[in-house]
């Protein structure tokens, strides 16, 4: 855990933190919005990734912050001035708020510029889960999203310092006791979905480039494997509390999200089968 990762000198005796939540959030966008336009290249397509990526990233900014104030808006800033809703570099997003306004900041970017939308939301499927990626670095360097009590031989166990939101759940939990109590391993949840996103990535960037993937599908692909992999990872979260339906917030989401983004890309991937098993028949006719 290392929130700030160091500061920097400022000529007036004051320094500025260089926060690692933040920092993943730009090396991710950079290395996502760079990869995405190596592929737009590639196929021809517009030269507009670094925009659309930053209208997707400031949209999804957007829309996590309001969803995780509005979650935890009572018991974490009912008591606080509203200028901490603007305070994003110190973590506190909904991933589902953010990828919701995120598609559809991306959407709309498309539809002003006239722009081949799938295609561009081909695209950016490829590289929008390298950025979610970093982001999840991000919670690791915060400390947030961590995730619940394991065995303390247990090999990938973490075991975040004192005054940590891990630590301070064991505290409030009355797990720790007194000053000198270190605190409990848990697993480290957040590197759990960012390798899972990192695969996700790879597996889209395989896919997407055959020439037999359903133009349009990427969006649906993401979101369908996406909502699988969070679901399960959610088990092991330790800072979300189960809703009415016994699963939390993005479990719920999860189940919402998966028949609608997975029924898109069946209904994409049937009319591309068709259109293949169309055009092989057309040829024949003509031989």
């Amino acid at each position: 855990m290392r929130p700030v990762l160091f500061e920097i000198p400022l000529p007036w005796g004051s320094s500025l933190p260089l926060h690692g939540y933040g920092l993943m959030i730009v090396l991710g966008f950079l290395l996502s919005a760079w990869l995405m336009t190596r592929e737009t290249r590639r196929r021809g397509l517009p030269d507009v990734m670094y925009d659309l990526g930053l209208a997707m990233l400031l949209s999804g900014l957007l829309g996590g912050r309001i969803l995780y104030y509005v979650k935890n808006y009572q018991e974490q800033y009912s008591h606080e001035s509203f200028l901490e809703f603007f305070k994003i570099w110190k973590g506190g997003l909904v991933f589902y708020g953010g990828a919701i306004t995120g598609l559809l900041g991306g959407l709309l970017y498309c539809w002003r510029k006239k722009l081949p939308t799938l295609d561009l939301m081909d695209v950016a499927a490829m590289g929008a889960p390298i950025a979610m990626a970093f982001g999840r670095l991000g919670c690791f360097l915060n400390g947030c999203c961590y995730g619940m009590l394991c065995e303390p031989d247990f090999t990938l166990g973490v075991v975040f310092p004192p005054g940590s939101p891990a630590a301070q759940e064991q505290r409030s939990l009355g797990l720790l006791h007194g000053t000198s109590s270190l605190p409990l391993a848990v697993h480290p949840t957040q590197l759990y979905q960012a390798a899972h996103d990192f695969l996700l990535g790879g597996l889209l960037f395989w896919y997407l480039r055959r020439s037999d993937a359903p133009r349009g599908a990427g969006m649906p692909i993401l979101f369908s494997l996406y909502a699988v992999g969070r679901f399960a990872l959610e088990r092991l979260r330790g800072d979300n509390l189960s809703t009415f339906t016994g699963f939390t917030l993005s479990q719920n989401l999860s189940l919402v999200l998966l028949p609608v983004f997975g029924g898109a890309f069946f209904a994409l991937f049937q009319r591309a089968r068709r259109a293949m098993k169309a055009a092989e028949r057309n040829l024949r006719n003509t031989h």
